[in-house]
């Protein structure tokens, strides 16, 4: 229900209209926003990550293979991979990295605005700019701006998909409905773990059943062709399994991000102004929104052996998490304090990785491999993906995407658990041995380092958690 509708319902309330807000407070709050922005952008030039190079490997090969690719891989993401593919055209110019990534860097801006639109709509003006920043702050978030994946897509339909819920359930008019129907269908197609957050759509709306009932019916008889694609990634799903069981210390940090915490609690205990008075809101949409995607992920983790809690994984809850954050600042805070509150911890907490957008230099680790080896040389390359199996090694190039972005000469595949049985037989014929490995593949190392007598051992570089070494056999004295 809009602002006017639910205040009137409220005696002697009287709050400002957004055009009423302070321009200090507007103003320090739209700094905010960008300095965020820009922070959360700065490693968009650094090298793709393991996931980032599967998303080039359903692209690479032209519009024809975009689709039937992305049905190859481990999940749908039809939307996102289709704008990546549109994007790449720009690789040229700017270069692969920032061209996969560009779709996210503007998918999270509108997400960021559609998250200010919404907790305007829920509350005010105040509400929806504190939103938007708290929202940008939460690192999760800062890392699906610039990530080659279909997260910061996802989160910018599931918003538009709450927005025009709620602007159905007041207006009634279709085109809200047409859209609501429209993106919400679209989250299911971008990341399935991301339509978690759909869930307390069903929640809030078995209220509203008869006017909702036709348009939850769209929205499944749109999602109908994923059924096949999903049971089987259902059946296949420990193939697919990387994380480990979590612990109730990560669960707490997952429902209350040390930063946003952090900054909401400062903003409250130092703010001298008055508190505001209260609107009514969706508490139990925006609260079901919240704790749904990470609870039901923690309990199936814990309770089962399919290990899904993982930041990315209940992402669905950020947007909730930062209307929440705004709305409480906005009724006992100041508005400018606020944001450069949470702008300023944000940055601090994460100011390390200012470099780099995670520790897999691939790009790096590559280059320093072809700057020494020759075809001579015996270069050994373990899949860094879980799916990359003995089976499976030789019969899907996508295991192997990062030497797909960045091309070394030829190669043994090694599978991603530790297999003796696929290591060459007549590596001591080799005057070097490379190997390429990530770190919780070293016992691919340890094993080389025993059959390679007379091999000294040495590391190309620090590549974060990739790992090259090369194996030098020595002159006789």
């Amino acid at each position: 229900m809009p602002v006017s509708k639910r205040v009137a319902s409220v005696p002697d309330v009287k709050l400002p209209s957004p055009d009423q807000l302070p321009f200090g407070e507007v103003t320090a709050a739209c700094v905010s926003l960008l300095l965020v922005f820009v922070f959360a952008a700065r490693a968009i030039t650094s090298s793709l990550w393991l996931d980032e190079t599967a998303t080039y490997w359903v692209i690479k090969d032209g519009l024809q293979n975009v689709f039937r690719r992305c049905w190859e891989w481990t999940g749908a993401s039809a939307p996102y991979d289709l704008l990546a593919w549109v994007s790449s055209l720009l690789a040229p110019a700017i270069g692969i990295e920032p061209a996969l990534r560009l779709p996210s860097l503007v998918a999270i801006a509108i997400a960021a605005a559609l998250v200010y639109q919404l907790g305007r709509y829920m509350a005010d003006q105040r509400t929806g700019l504190l939103s938007a920043v708290a929202f940008l702050c939460i690192h999760p978030v800062a890392f699906a701006a610039i990530d080659a994946r279909p997260y910061a897509l996802g989160l910018a339909l599931l918003v538009a998909s709450m927005l025009y819920l709620l602007k159905w359930l007041d207006s009634s008019r279709r085109l809200y409905a047409v859209i609501y129907v429209i993106a919400s269908a679209l989250v299911v197609y971008t990341h399935y773990l991301l339509a978690l957050g759909l869930v307390a759509q069903l929640v809030y709306g078995r209220r509203h059943i008869r006017k909702l009932a036709p348009l939850f019916l769209a929205i499944g008889a749109l999602c109908l062709p994923l059924g096949g694609h999903l049971l089987n990634l259902f059946e296949t799903r420990q193939a697919h399994v990387f994380s480990s069981t979590p612990s109730l210390s990560l669960f707490l940090a997952a429902v209350a991000p040390a930063s946003l915490a952090a900054a909401v609690l400062l903003t409250i205990m130092f703010s001298r102004r008055p508190a505001v008075a209260s609107i009514p809101i969706p508490r139990q949409l925006l609260l079901v929104w919240f704790f749904f995607p990470p609870v039901f992920l923690f309990l199936v983790s814990i309770l089962s052996d399919t290990k899904l809690f993982y930041p990315r994984y209940y992402l669905s809850s950020a947007p909730a998490v930062a209307i929440l954050a705004g709305y409480a600042v906005s009724r006992m805070g100041n508005v400018s304090m606020a944001s450069l509150l949470f702008a300023a911890v944000y940055t601090i907490t994460f100011w390390q990785s200012s470099s780099e957008h995670v520790s897999e230099n691939w790009r790096g680790a590559m280059a320093a491999l072809n700057a020494q080896a020759t075809a001579e040389d015996a270069v050994l390359v373990a899949s860094a993906f879980v799916e990359g199996t003995p089976q499976d090694i030789n019969r899907r190039d996508v295991l192997f995407a990062p030497q797909l972005v960045y091309p070394i000469g030829p190669m043994f595949r090694l599978p991603s658990n530790f297999d003796e049985k696929a290591i060459p037989a007549d590596l001591l014929q080799k005057r070097r041995v490379f190997l390429v490995v990530v770190q919780r593949q070293m016992e691919y190392a340890s094993w080389l380092v025993h059959h390679l007598p007379g091999y000294r051992a040495e590391s190309l570089g620090s590549f974060g958690a990739v790992v090259v070494l090369k194996f030098e056999k020595q002159a006789n004295p």
